[in-house]
């Protein structure tokens, strides 16, 4: 292993620092979180058979136990929990996101913190969830549909854009900077290997940039969490220094946590030896006096197919209706126009000539949930054959229908002529 990494772990640990030679060699934890915005944390557990224990992390974060696959489970094809190493969910709760509030997620794939916001949210107020990279961004753009939200803004832009944007905007932004990943050693132990000196200097440059970025865009009084999961300090407390000498009006926030191994009073460093992967987290504040910049708002669409769909299979009146080529998404709250926009609201479905397709994401909705007209709940037996993509015979109407597993959605089917026409999505039956 790279000696230098290996004296900085033994200046930064001391005593402990045999501890965590000793902890590279154990596997690392799994977890989950219960996705509050579909079940209550009780019902959910009514139904999970896997051994856990509580995550000190998140509200409703768990360790896993157990070395079984979560993902294949009915609950997972519900939406009803995020597999997340629970560490990785500090960073979100420290930003102690409230309903109603304002929140950016700077660097956001693959979606676990955005998700994890979105349950704080509960539905009120908005976030943008943010990622550079296309392909990460289309990641993202899977795991906030499955979490049910409609409440997001996804984009794929340069920060800079965002911070031209929305400057003195938002209540809350957490930037999980990109970084060297030294605390990922135990999962991933190349990471050391192949990281060299001119790449830590350029991953510098990138996390001061979005420390800057993520400076303009918070009104007066908002907050800022600056996490990573290195340990390297030039890329942790080094960088927070620096950017508390160029903004004189931020403040450090002391973070509640017992164990830290951070050598910059009132930040956390974690590590294996508290039983998590390796966490730099920090929390500050904007004391300057700001004004908000002026926003401009999406512009809604007319489509009498796509109108008269919502009409028949939705008991909805005021909503918000946009498109970006076939595609169209509804909000029920208007959404701010961002460059870079690769969704708006809530992907409801395509147009394909003259006839509207329906999206899996539609059916999956929290919000929408109670305004479906047409439902029908599964057996057990007719559960098993559907994420299998089998049709069904079913005595209904023809129909659009959302379908519930044990009184959860999760998919949807169209019946034609006494036969349930199969809509679940073949990658997801591949994980069955």
């Amino acid at each position: 292993m790279d000696q230098a990494f290996l004296k900085q772990m033994q200046d930064m640990l001391k005593d402990e620092y045999p501890q965590y030679l000793e902890s590279l060699n154990q596997k690392e934890n799994r977890g989950f979180r219960v996705n509050t915005l579909k079940i209550n944390e009780k019902d959910f557990f009514s139904l999970f058979s896997c051994a856990y224990h509580k995550s000190p992390f998140a509200k409703n974060g768990y360790y896993l136990d157990e070395d079984i696959s979560i993902g294949k489970t009915p609950l997972y094809a519900a939406g009803l929990l995020y597999m997340q190493e629970p560490s990785a969910s500090s960073a979100a709760t420290v930003l102690d996101v409230k309903p109603g509030m304002k929140v950016l997620d700077l660097c956001a794939a693959p979606g676990s913190k955005s998700t994890q916001i979105l349950e704080m949210l509960n539905g009120e107020g908005l976030l943008v969830a943010n990622e550079y990279v296309r392909d990460r961004a289309s990641i993202l753009k899977e795991n906030i549909e499955r979490a049910g939200a409609y409440n997001a803004i996804i984009t794929n832009a340069d920060t800079k854009d965002i911070a031209d944007t929305f400057e003195d905007y938002f209540d809350a932004v957490l930037c999980d900077a990109p970084c060297s990943g030294e605390g990922m050693i135990r999962k991933y132990p190349e990471i050391i290997e192949n990281l060299k000196e001119e790449e830590y200097r350029k991953l510098e440059d990138i996390q001061m940039s979005l420390l800057d970025e993520a400076y303009s865009l918070l009104k007066e009084d908002g907050i800022l969490v600056y996490s990573t999961c290195t340990y390297n300090p030039g890329e942790d407390e080094l960088q927070l220094l620096n950017f508390l000498e160029r903004y004189k009006d931020m403040e450090l926030i002391p973070a509640d946590f017992k164990a830290s191994s951070s050598k910059l009073k009132g930040t956390v460093k974690l590590s294996p030896l508290n039983g998590t992967e390796g966490q730099f987290i920090s929390i500050l504040k904007k004391n300057s006096n700001t004004s908000s910049s002026k926003i401009k708002y999406l512009k809604t669409v007319k489509n009498s197919t796509v109108e008269k769909f919502i009409k028949d299979n939705l008991n909805i009146k005021d909503y918000y209706l946009y498109s970006k080529e076939s595609n169209y998404y509804l909000s029920l709250k208007p959404m701010p126009e961002i460059k870079g926009t690769i969704r708006a609201g809530l992907h409801i479905g395509q147009l394909k000539k003259d006839r509207f397709e329906p999206s899996h994401m539609l059916y999956r909705s929290n919000e929408l949930k109670d305004k479906f007209r047409y439902r029908y709940e599964l057996n057990d037996s007719e559960y098993r054959n559907y994420i299998k993509g089998l049709e069904l015979n079913l005595d209904l109407p023809d129909n659009y229908y959302l379908l519930t597993y044990k009184g959860h959605s999760f998919a949807y089917g169209r019946v034609k002529k006494g036969i349930m026409k199969n809509k679940y999505p073949k990658g997801l039956r591949e994980m069955v």
